[in-house]
């Protein structure tokens, strides 16, 4: 009996003391548990808000540059030596009339930001959270003060020339200081991220290039006028000095403009200015007299609804922007640093070539390019050597990645030769002018002439040229860059919406632009099927044109890659309204390049008299993280 007893204490006891590990156990996994879940919820909330933080700096960079920039030309002084700061002699702006400026930018600046983040929840979907972010460059955002601990110094100057008055596209940075707040909270648990820093923004004057279409007057040459309908899809910015004209419902993925001169001149409106536009069948109306509203104007009539879409905004009373008066910059640049021809070229080729640098022969610009073998650009020049153009001479160019530039010599024997000036290697600016005309622009012919994917590119990967004459330029045919920044055109649904080209490739280098200052630019009537040009395009005192357009068979479209800017609107086939086919010439196929919207632009091109943003950056100083 005594022995059982004994065995029925210690079994006791060690159900006590099992069951007291038991206890112990499951307390310190309810404990692991639900510290885990406080874990997982800090975790959660803090990437939230980090993702927070992300899409307010991309926004600032992306949505808050296009509403910036429309600030600027609003604010910007477009005749001091400064944008902001007055027109002192110094190196530097007076940095209290710089704040002050800066200051009135801020102010505007908020309403946008406030506009675009307040009252809105980017959780991503499905996820029971709420994350908030908000910009401050005032005192206030959101309806919100600046958090404790925070404060905002005034805006400043960052770096820049001054403006010396002639013509030269000089660039100042400025900065707008910030203070970012992103908020995210998943049930009890909230994570707060203060950043601090600034937002810089470069001011130069704008090139000509942003443009998908810029016409100084918008009719054709003899006066016939034009209208954008229901096969106008244009993605990317749009201008005119004078007015618009509507049928149906043309598409405008970019910012629409009009200064609304009734005359304009080479240089400024000889005419009234009448902000407004004309819509089939109703004629002409004042922007503010617009149904049912000048953003969205709408009429209906015998001939259908004609409602433009301006998917970016449009504004009826743009500045007047004149065209160039002449080109001396592309000259001045040919002489110092380029190709200069005083007369007529004949010919102009450019291509990409890679070369097998021992036995010096072409061979195919395969990726990677073995070891030995190295890209080219090639220019290859024909010209007058006198104005009678009795006697022509032809030279050869190439430079590779580094930009020094070479030509082929024969004497004393066949060999590349670095180009001197004033005995020092010349490092190709990108310019090629001529004081005459350029009678055939080229790029590599066809492997297949039925076959546009068969012609090599025009421009290697890193060429960045500007070809400008006083007189006309024809282009014969393809030119294309070896790396496009976007595939494919805008396109019209069923449904009626707009599906936009792909730009996913905004990084390359690779960029073309053509310039006549006193003639035209022409596609030739000679030019294949289905042609593809990869530039922007620009005569100041003519038109972009299909030569012979009217009277030469039906040869597809031009694929162009790029802008128009022109003083009269250039017409490229005529096409059949009962079938919408075309009868004569090339119908358009246009993909604006959005690399022209953050700054670039082909090497010395024409800049407007019209301050631009040309680049932002954000700086962040720092951060401080909460948890609640």
């Amino acid at each position: 009996m005594r022995n059982k007893g004994i065995a029925i204490v210690l079994a006791l006891a060690t159900v006590l003391v099992v069951s007291g590990i038991g206890t112990l156990i499951f307390t310190r996994t309810i404990r692991e548990i639900r510290h885990g879940a406080q874990d997982q919820g800090i975790v959660q909330t803090l990437m939230l808000a980090r993702g927070a933080a992300n899409l307010g700096g991309s926004l600032l960079a992306t949505r808050g540059r296009e509403r910036l920039e429309r600030i600027v030309q609003q604010t910007a002084s477009s005749t001091d030596r400064w944008a902001y700061g007055g027109n002192t002699g110094t190196e530097a702006p007076d940095p209290v009339l710089a704040a002050q400026g800066l200051a009135n930018v801020a102010d505007r600046f908020q309403s946008d930001l406030d506009g675009f983040l307040c009252g809105k929840n980017f959780a991503p979907d499905g996820l029971p959270a709420e994350v908030r972010v908000r910009v401050y460059v005032t005192a206030s955002a959101c309806g919100e003060p600046l958090p404790p601990k925070t404060r905002l110094p005034p805006g400043r100057f960052v770096e820049g020339a001054p403006r010396t008055g002639t013509g030269s596209g000089v660039s100042q940075t400025y900065a707008l200081p910030f203070v970012m707040v992103a908020e995210a909270s998943i049930g009890q648990y909230r994570r707060n991220i203060v950043l601090q820093g600034e937002y810089r923004f470069t001011v130069g004057r704008s090139s000509f290039a942003r443009y998908a279409l810029f016409t100084n007057v918008h009719t054709l040459r003899d006066g016939t006028d034009v209208w954008f309908t229901d096969r106008t899809l244009f993605d990317g910015p749009v201008h005119t000095n004078g007015h618009f004209r509507f049928y149906r419902r043309p598409w405008f993925g970019g910012e629409v403009t009009s200064a609304g001169c009734t005359n304009p001149g080479t240089a400024s409106c000889q005419g009234q200015t009448r902000p407004g536009a004309y819509f089939y069948g109703q004629g002409f109306v004042l922007a503010g007299n617009m149904q049912p509203n000048a953003s969205q104007p709408s009429y209906t009539n015998v001939y259908g609804t004609h409602a433009p879409e301006f998917t970016a905004g449009v504004d009826w009373n743009a500045s007047f922007i004149p065209l160039p008066q002449n080109s001396q910059d592309q000259e001045a640049a040919a002489r110092a640093g380029g190709l200069y021809y005083q007369n007529d070229i004949q010919t102009l080729r450019l291509s990409r070539k890679c070369v097998n640098d021992t036995t010096g022969q072409e061979v195919p610009c395969a990726l990677p390019l073995p070891v030995g073998v190295t890209k080219y650009q090639y220019i290859e020049v024909t010209y007058c050597q006198n104005p009678q153009c009795s006697q022509t001479a032809s030279e050869t160019y190439r430079y590779g990645e580094n930009g020094i530039l070479y030509q082929y010599q024969t004497n004393p024997r066949p060999s590349w030769q670095q180009v001197l000036r004033n005995g020092n290697p010349v490092r190709f600016n990108g310019v090629i002018f001529t004081g005459g005309k350029v009678q055939n622009l080229l790029g590599p012919d066809r492997a297949n002439p039925n076959d546009p994917a068969t012609a090599s590119p025009a421009l290697a990967e890193f060429a960045q040229i500007t070809v400008a004459a006083s007189g006309d330029i024809k282009i014969g045919n393809d030119l294309k860059y070896e790396s496009p920044p976007c595939s494919g055109v805008p396109t019209r649904r069923p449904d009626g919406t707009v599906a936009p080209p792909t730009c996913d490739n905004l990084a390359v280098r690779n960029v073309l632009g053509v310039y006549s200052q006193g003639g035209n630019v022409w596609i030739s009537r000679n030019a294949p099927r289905n042609l593809y040009v990869h530039a922007t395009l620009m005569s100041s005192r003519g038109v972009v044109e299909v030569e012979d357009y009217d009277s030469i068979s039906e040869k597809g479209n031009v694929y162009l890659l790029g802008g128009i800017i022109e003083y009269y609107y250039g017409a490229f086939g005529t096409f059949d309204p009962a079938t919408g086919r075309n009868k004569t010439g090339y119908g358009r196929a246009f993909t604006y390049d959005r690399r022209f919207l953050q700054g670039l632009a082909p090497p010395f091109f024409p800049t407007t008299g019209q301050d631009r943003v040309t680049s932002v950056s954000v700086f962040s100083y720092g951060q401080r993280e909460q948890v609640y």
